[in-house]
């Protein structure tokens, strides 16, 4: 019986017309046109000396990191790190998908992640940055990988921070805003002071490390899964 309904049902298609299949086209090649700059872009970025775990300079530093290149490399890491971090906090809409972060009851945005956990690392909570680089990089931010890339290299852990660039798309990063490093100012400072209030501390790991975590991120959910969700601290 089913059968000989199925029969007599006629599916509608919709039409297919040439401004439709004009539409799809244009959308084809605006896709094109991204993936062809972002492949520029990447390589805009190699050319401008931002590190990759096939840099010469990565030698030095695994051979011989007391020697005073090595110590140079350790230096231009952490600058690229403080770089990196003031140009994803000033880039364009940014500061709202912050805010809209942390004031969420379950943040999710993967951008968010990523600005909060270069807020805190501008701040000095290392541990908290690595731990919502974790969170955006695990859904793909490119952006978070690379930054947890540079981090591994500063915890002189090389392994770690070339398994996070090639494993969670650290070589997908390309600078935000433009090619020239943010100076020190008042943004962080100002941004800091706006999400304060939406922020409290909790212990989390096996170190009792301390992790910024936005307040109402917690509030709905078990103490079991509350330790499941800081378990990678």
């Amino acid at each position: 019986m089913i059968e000989n309904i199925l029969r007599g049902v006629r599916i509608r298609t919709p039409e297919y017309t040439q401004e439709h299949r004009a539409e799809d086209d244009l959308r084809l090649r605006q896709r094109i046109a991204q993936v062809n700059e972002r492949r520029n872009r990447a390589d805009q970025f190699r050319a401008h000396g931002w590190l990759v775990p096939s840099s010469p300079e990565l030698t030095c530093l695994q051979l011989a990191p007391a020697s005073p290149a090595g110590r140079a490399v350790k230096t231009r890491i952490e600058r690229d790190l403080a770089d990196l971090c003031r140009m994803v906090i000033t880039a364009p809409g940014c500061k709202e998908r912050l805010i809209e972060f942390v004031d969420a009851a379950r943040p999710t945005d993967q951008v968010g992640a990523r600005v909060f956990g270069c807020m805190l690392l501008l701040g000095g909570h290392e541990d908290g940055a690595r731990f919502w680089w974790g969170f955006a990089a695990g859904v793909g931010d490119g952006t978070a990988a690379y930054a947890l890339f540079l981090n591994g290299l500063l915890r002189d852990d090389p392994d770690a921070a070339t398994r996070c660039y090639l494993d969670w798309r650290g070589k997908d990063f390309t600078p935000e805003k433009d090619w020239e490093p943010v100076r020190p100012g008042r943004v962080e400072t100002a941004l800091e002071r706006q999400i304060d209030r939406h922020v409290r501390e909790v212990t989390a790991g096996p170190k009792t490390q301390h992790v910024p975590i936005p307040e109402g991120y917690l509030q709905d959910v078990t103490q079991e899964q509350r330790d499941e969700l800081l378990c990678g601290c």
